[in-house]
């Protein structure tokens, strides 16, 4: 399942805050990049569960690919990626909080 960023009031500032399902695996799309909006300045994240894991990918197929990297607590995130996947590994739902800034 692919879900998006929605953008807040300013124009750099982008979050999402919902579940994650328990045992579901999510992808991210991240903010399209435009004149303006040069690149991914900051990634962060909150989670509630106990069996989160939370990666990386630069592929432009990010459902397709194999290539990913973990993204660790306290971690700097390749400002790069094209795409973040959460897995729920929990036996409950958890509640997540994504934010990205452009800059």
């Amino acid at each position: 399942m692919m879900k998006e960023f929605e953008r807040t009031t300013d124009g750099f500032n982008y979050v999402f805050e919902g579940v994650i399902p328990a045992g579901e695996t999510v992808f991210f799309k991240m903010p399209v990049i435009s004149a303006n909006k040069r690149g991914v300045n900051d990634i962060g994240w909150q989670c509630d569960g106990d069996d989160v894991k939370i990666y990386g990918t630069l592929s432009q197929r990010p459902e397709k690919t194999l290539m990913w990297s973990e993204i660790k607590k306290n971690y700097v995130v390749n400002k790069t990626v094209s795409a973040i996947k959460v897995i729920n590994n929990d036996e409950v739902d958890c509640n997540i909080c994504m934010r990205v800034i452009l800059n």
